[in-house]
């Protein structure tokens, strides 16, 4: 008896994990990446180029705030700082002066960037012909480029995740793969500090 009661034990404590393991349905991936107003999180690119023996890597940290946009910040190999909002895109290269930029095709890619960060599955489909599939390993949900200039500079787009956004692979028209891995997703508590705020304004 005390042997079947051992092996149900068991069996309950495993129950959440394998509840965890099963695999999710786009909407509840869309849900559990879209629950949290603001995020921050870190990410490591490679980007491997054809006639290059080895990939060129940067690193850095990102903040994601629903509705206002994104900020990207490299701080490896060099500092530059790229925030994306609806209506317009600003870089600036280390402490040099920020580049404001409003090119009709940019603007374009900077809400692709902010539907693709935001899980914005509608505004997505505007885009890509969307590939999802789900498993015991995770979800995958591949982005397929439907029209310029997109389909001139991406082949394909594949996200993957569990729990989070974990991956973003990008396949270009040259053949050139850029992988970028996330770590460390955290919630940001609103409203923004000044400085943050700074990242969005107009």
């Amino acid at each position: 008896m005390k042997g079947v009661q051992g092996w149900l034990c068991a069996c309950l404590l495993l129950l959440p994990m394998a509840a965890l393991a099963l695999p999710m349905t786009q909407a509840e991936v869309r849900e559990l990446l879209s629950a949290e107003p603001a995020q921050r999180a870190r990410f490591e690119q490679e980007k491997q180029v054809e006639g290059l023996a080895q990939p060129l890597k940067a690193s850095g940290e990102l903040l994601l705030v629903r509705g206002q946009g994104l900020w990207w910040h490299q701080q490896q190999p060099f500092e530059l700082a790229l925030s994306l909002t609806a209506q317009r895109m600003r870089q600036q290269v280390g402490q040099g002066p920020a580049q404001i930029i409003d090119s009709p095709q940019l603007l374009e890619f900077s809400t692709m960037l902010l539907a693709l960060f935001g899980s914005d599955e509608q505004a997505l489909a505007r885009y890509f012909a969307l590939d999802f599939s789900s498993d015991e390993q995770g979800w995958r949900l591949g982005l397929t480029p439907l029209a310029a200039p997109l389909d001139k500079v991406f082949s394909r787009l594949m996200l993957k995740g569990g729990h989070r956004l974990d991956w973003l692979l990008i396949t270009d028209r040259q053949g050139d793969e850029t992988r970028i891995r996330f770590s460390d997703w955290q919630g940001v508590t609103l409203p923004l500090g000044a400085e943050e705020q700074a990242y969005f304004a107009p």
